[in-house]
């Protein structure tokens, strides 16, 4: 009996171990890793600002709509937001992010009633956890160049959802632990 329950167990962990990787979820970062988004193209990470065809090119998107103020980029991912013309961050100012996990919903995820209908985590959906700080070119001497102290906070969750051949941004929240 011991037996038979050892090949069971053996042949289920080989059969989850060949099951192929979810192309939608980008693989965490390691300590130490950031990712850059800044005000041009060539200075910042992501090869795909501006074309959400995955989950991690919407999160880019989203977060390149926030650090240069386009009102198009915020559109492609529905960010629901407009900036005025006149308000732009400083050249020198970045983003940086680490991505702790990519995962798809769970049933266990707690509902949240504010979350229900549209916001509502759906299947095909994914998550995306990410430390988040921001950072400046230029500083005065003895101020770190970037946010400190972000790693002991709760990491933000974006919840990044396909509607047609893009991926958008419905929601994001605060995790708490």
């Amino acid at each position: 009996m011991l037996r038979l329950a050892l090949m069971l167990l053996l042949a289920g962990t080989g059969f989850a171990a060949a099951q192929p990787a979810d192309p939608d979820l980008p693989p965490p970062d390691p300590p130490g890793v950031w990712r850059k988004i800044t005000h041009d193209d060539s200075t910042s990470d992501s090869t795909c600002i501006g074309n959400p065809v995955t989950p991690l090119c919407a999160l880019e998107t989203y977060f390149a709509c926030f650090q240069r103020s386009r009102n198009d980029f915020c559109d492609l991912v529905e960010a629901g937001v407009r900036f005025d013309a006149k308000r732009k961050l400083p050249a020198t100012n970045y983003r940086e992010y680490r991505i702790l996990y990519a995962r798809r919903p769970s049933r266990l995820d707690p509902v949240n009633r504010a979350t229900e209908g549209p916001l509502k985590p759906l299947a095909g959906d994914v998550i995306i956890a990410v430390f988040e700080r921001n950072c400046y070119s230029e500083t005065l001497p003895g101020i770190p160049p970037c946010s400190i102290g972000v790693e002991d906070e709760p990491p933000n969750v974006y919840m990044m959802r396909k509607q047609g051949d893009r991926w958008t941004n419905p929601y994001h929240f605060k995790q708490r632990y």
